[in-house]
């Protein structure tokens, strides 16, 4: 186990029980980006994120665990994550929420010029995320927007189509986004595979509504999503939630006890 990861440190890769994470602020995440797009030759460049619903269903799928394990990156989408780290003797700055860091991205001054496909939630929806990207951002152009609920056969032939792009913006819900990723970027290996996130596409669509700031920023967005969709969304989070901190738990008391013996 780490003796812990000092808050201005350099963001790492660390073992989050089963899953891989990293440790990245918002802003080195940017930095990250900037870095990819400046090379094209960097490998891997898929993003990714860990939140407690994702653990959850990665420490029952081998497959998306190794999905996981083999992004570039990882984040700590979740406050959960962030506060369960320190389990692992890990420190975090912040969440690197996925949300978040998206629009700081498409507010980003200094990223350079570069295209985009969107792929998720209705085509109605990604039609409408897409404006609203072109309205916040000078650099990130959109090139086409797709369904979230196509085959991987119909993935592949747009991947092909598109071999120069610089992004693919995935929001299709997990596991799903962690398997197109994979696809897409056999298919692209000079695109940046980032899972935005479904959630991110209906906020910018207008079809969620975002949690508000103080909700966020006290790790409270998932009660926010349970308020406004209770029916979808209660096995999710109130069963969900136990589960993660039983396992975790577990998972910290076992390496605690490896270490000592």
């Amino acid at each position: 186990m780490s003796s812990g990861i000092e808050i201005n440190s350099s963001p790492r890769r660390f073992k989050f029980a089963e899953v891989f994470c990293s440790t990245h602020t918002i802003s080195q995440f940017l930095a990250e980006l900037q870095l990819l797009l400046q090379d094209k030759a960097l490998q891997p460049r898929t993003m990714l994120c860990l939140n407690a619903h994702v653990y959850n269903l990665a420490r029952k799928n081998a497959l998306l665990r190794q999905r996981l394990n083999e992004a570039r990156v990882v984040t700590a989408d979740g406050m959960a994550i962030v506060w369960a780290a320190r389990l692992f003797g890990v420190r975090m700055a912040e969440r690197c929420n996925m949300t978040e860091a998206f629009r700081a991205f498409l507010k980003a001054p200094y990223m350079p010029q570069n295209t985009a496909l969107l792929i998720g939630c209705t085509p109605a929806e990604a039609e409408t995320a897409s404006v609203e990207i072109h309205r916040l951002s000078r650099h990130c152009r959109v090139l086409k927007v797709f369904s979230g609920f196509l085959k991987d056969s119909e993935y592949r032939e747009i991947c092909e189509q598109y071999p120069a792009v610089d992004f693919l913006f995935l929001g299709m819900g997990t596991p799903r986004t962690e398997q197109v990723a994979e696809l897409a970027a056999k298919i692209c290996p000079r695109a940046i595979v980032w899972g935005v996130g479904g959630g991110t596409i209906r906020i910018l669509a207008g079809t969620m509504h975002e949690a508000p700031p103080i909700w966020r920023r006290l790790g409270l967005q998932w009660l926010h999503r349970l308020i406004c969709e209770p029916h979808q969304l209660w096995r999710r989070y109130l069963i969900g939630n136990l589960l993660f901190t039983l396992s975790i738990l577990k998972a910290a008391w076992s390496a605690r006890y490896q270490r000592l013996h």
